[in-house]
C-alpha cells in the first residue's frame, strides 16, 4: 500500500489522516444512527451507505492510480508528437524536458511526468537514462513505462535522441491506438450498462404508479420518487462514462472566441428567445384563451413544438462540426505540402504560404489565406499560427499547428516536422472515424430508450386509470377494503405531468451524454434534445390513444 501511495504522489500520513480516518469516523457515526433509528430491512439498506463510504476510502489509491494511468495513455499521441518535433531542433535535452513539463494544459499528467524527469536530470544530476529507469518503475502507465525503458536503453547505447524519437513515433502511436480501441470496445459495455439502468428505472417508475393501489402510498409521492431515481441513475451513469471515455475533443480551446464562436452565440440567443416566445404563445392560447386549434393540441405535442426552435442552434452547430471535420481531413496534406515547400526553398514561410493559398484545400483554404496575410505582416509568426489554429475551430489543428510553428521557431527541419505531425495527425483522424461510428450506434440506442421509456410510463398510467374506473364502478364490501388497499387515482393530471417531466429530464441528460461521448461542441446537444423530446412526446401521446382504444377507458388525451 505504501508503494502504491508513493506512485500516486500521496504521503501515507496524509492518506491515513485526511481520507481513511475521516471515512471510518463518518461510517461509524452513520452506522450508530441507523442502528438507533431503523429496524429490520430498512436498517440493512441504510447500512449500505457507511459500508460504501469506508470501501471507497480503502480503494481510493487504486482509483487515483487508474485515473492517472488513463490520463497518461490518452495524451500519449500529443506527448510523442511534441517530443519528436522538438527533438529535431537545436534544443538540448534539459530544455526539451523543461518545455514538456510546462505544457500542463495539453499534456496533463504527462507534463508532471516530464517535470519529474527534468528535476532528476537538472537538480539531482542524474543522467537521462538513469532518470528514465527510475521513473519507469513508478509511473502508473505500462505503455509510458515501456517507452521510458526503451529511451533509457537507446541513450545508454549512444543513439541520438532525435533518431530514437523519430523511430518511436510509430511505436507509441500504436500503443495509443490500442488504448483508444480498448476504450471504444468498452463503449459497448457502457451501452449495455445504460440500457440496463434505464430499463430498470422505467420499470421502477411504471411500478411506482401502481404501488398506491397495493400499499398506503400517495400517487404524487411515488411518481416524484421515481423522477428522482431517474435523475440519480442518469447522473451516476454520466459520471461513470465521463471518467472512462478518453480525452478527445473536437472544438478549439482558445481563450478568446473566434468568428464562428460569436456566430454560434448569436444563434443560441435567437433560439432561446424564439423558444420562450413560442412557449408563452402556445401556453396562453391553449390554457388561458382556449383558442382553436391550439386548445385541441395535446400538451406534450405543445411542449415539443415550443422547444423546437432550440434545434436552430443545434443544426447550425452540427453543420459547423462537420465543417471542422472536413478541415481536419485535409490538414495533413496542407502541412506536408508546406513542409516540402519550405525544405525545397530553404526557408521563406511567407512565399510558401502565398503559393499554397492559391490551391484548393476545401474549407481550410480560407484559414490558410488568413494565415498568409498575418505572416506577410511580419509582426509575430507564432501568434499567426495560433490564430490559424483557433480560427479553424479544431482542437487538433490548433495543437499540431502550435507544434509545427514552435519547431520552425527553434530552427527545426520543416519537412521532417511536417512528416511527423501529418502522419500522427492522420492516425488520430482514422481512430476518430471508428469512434464516431460507435457514438452513432449509441445515439440510436438512446433514441430507442426514450421511446421505450415513454411507452412504459404512459402504459402504466393507462392501467392506473383502468383500475381506478374499475374500483369506482364496483360496490366493494368493507371487509375486502380492509384486506386490499383500495385507493383511487388522485391528482391524476399532476401525476401525468410528473411522468412527462421524467421524459424531459431523460432528454436533457441523454443529450449531454451524447456530447460527452463524441467530444463535440456543447451547443449541438440541443439538436439531440429536441429530437428526443419529439420521440418521447409522440410515443407518449400515441400510447394514450392506444390505451384508450384497447382498454376502452375514459382517459383524457388533451
Amino acid at each position: 500500500m505504501i508503494n502504491l501511495l508513493l506512485r500516486i504522489g500521496m504521503n501515507p500520513r496524509d492518506y491515513l489522516f485526511k481520507i481513511l480516518l475521516p471515512a471510518f469516523i463518518v461510517s461509524v457515526i452513520l452506522f450508530i444512527i441507523g442502528f438507533l433509528l431503523f429496524k429490520g430491512i430498512v436498517f440493512y439498506i441504510f447500512s449500505l451507505l457507511p459500508s460504501i463510504i469506508l470501501l471507497s476510502a480503502l480503494i481510493y489509491p487504486y482509483i487515483i492510480l487508474d485515473t492517472k494511468k488513463n490520463k497518461i495513455n490518452e495524451r500519449l499521441h500529443i506527448f510523442i508528437s511534441k517530443f519528436g518535433t522538438l527533438s529535431i531542433t537545436d534544443l538540448d535535452r534539459k530544455e526539451l524536458l523543461k518545455i514538456l513539463s510546462q505544457e500542463k494544459e495539453e499534456l496533463d499528467e504527462l507534463a508532471e511526468e516530464s517535470r519529474k524527469l527534468y528535476v532528476l536530470v537538472s537538480k539531482w544530476g542524474r543522467s537521462l537514462a538513469e532518470a528514465c529507469r527510475f521513473l519507469s518503475q513508478r509511473t502508473p502507465s505500462p505503455e509510458f513505462a515501456d517507452f521510458l525503458d526503451r529511451l533509457a536503453y537507446a541513450v545508454d547505447s549512444g543513439e541520438e535522441l532525435k533518431e530514437f524519437l523519430i523511430k518511436e513515433q510509430d511505436i507509441v502511436m500504436d500503443d495509443y491506438a490500442a488504448f483508444y480501441k480498448r476504450t471504444l470496445y468498452s463503449l459497448d459495455l457502457y451501452k449495455e450498462l445504460y440500457v440496463s439502468a434505464m430499463t430498470s428505472i422505467a420499470f421502477f417508475i411504471a411500478f411506482s404508479v401502481l404501488v398506491p393501489f397495493l400499499m398506503p402510498f400517495d400517487f404524487v409521492f411515488m411518481s416524484t420518487v421515481g423522477l428522482f431515481m431517474l435523475i440519480a441513475t442518469q447522473m451516476g451513469v454520466i459520471v461513470l462514462i465521463k471518467g472512462k471515455v478518453p480525452f478527445d475533443r473536437l472544438w478549439h480551446t482558445g481563450k478568446e472566441p473566434n468568428e464562428t464562436d460569436l456566430k454560434l452565440r448569436r444563434y443560441l440567443i435567437i433560439s432561446i428567445i424564439l423558444t420562450i416566445l413560442t412557449l408563452i404563445f402556445l401556453i396562453i392560447t391553449k390554457f388561458i384563451l382556449r383558442m382553436t386549434p391550439f386548445y385541441d393540441i395535446p400538451y406534450m405535442i405543445l411542449v415539443a413544438i415550443g422547444l423546437t426552435p432550440l434545434a436552430i442552434i443545434g443544426v447550425k452547430t452540427y453543420l459547423e462540426e462537420e465543417r471542422v471535420k472536413r478541415k481536419e481531413y485535409v490538414y495533413p496534406d496542407f502541412l506536408r505540402s508546406l513542409g516540402d515547400s519550405l525544405s525545397a526553398r530553404g526557408g521563406g514561410l511567407k512565399e510558401c504560404l502565398k503559393y499554397l493559398s492559391h490551391h484548393d484545400f476545401g474549407p481550410l483554404t480560407r484559414d490558410i489565406k488568413r494565415l498568409y496575410k498575418r505572416v506577410a505582416l511580419s509582426i509575430d509568426t507564432t501568434k499567426s499560427w495560433r490564430f490559424f489554429g483557433i480560427e479553424s475551430c479544431s482542437y487538433l489543428i490548433q495543437l499540431f499547428s502550435d507544434m509545427f510553428s514552435r519547431c520552425l521557431y527553434f530552427g527545426g527541419d520543416p519537412k521532417l516536422a511536417a512528416n511527423i505531425i501529418s502522419k500522427n495527425f492522420r492516425k488520430i483522424i482514422q481512430l476518430r472515424k471508428s469512434k464516431y461510428q460507435n457514438v452513432q450506434q449509441f445515439v440510436g440506442v438512446i433514441y430507442g430508450l426514450g421511446a421505450g421509456l415513454a411507452l412504459a410510463l404512459f402504459a402504466s398510467l393507462g392501467v392506473a386509470y383502468m383500475i381506478t374506473n374499475l374500483y369506482s364502478s364496483l360496490n366493494i364490501p368493507e371487509t375486502v377494503i380492509q384486506i386490499i388497499h383500495v385507493a383511487p387515482l388522485t391528482n391524476a393530471k399532476l401525476v401525468e405531468y410528473i411522468l412527462y417531466g421524467s421524459l424531459i429530464i431523460y432528454a436533457i441528460m441523454s443529450s449531454i451524454l451524447i456530447k460527452i461521448l463524441d467530444g463535440g461542441h456543447k451547443y449541438s446537444a440541443f439538436l439531440h434534445f429536441v429530437i428526443i423530446v419529439w420521440i418521447c412526446s409522440l410515443v407518449a401521446y400515441g400510447t394514450k390513444l392506444l390505451v384508450l382504444k384497447v382498454l376502452g377507458m375514459s382517459m383524457p388525451i388533451y
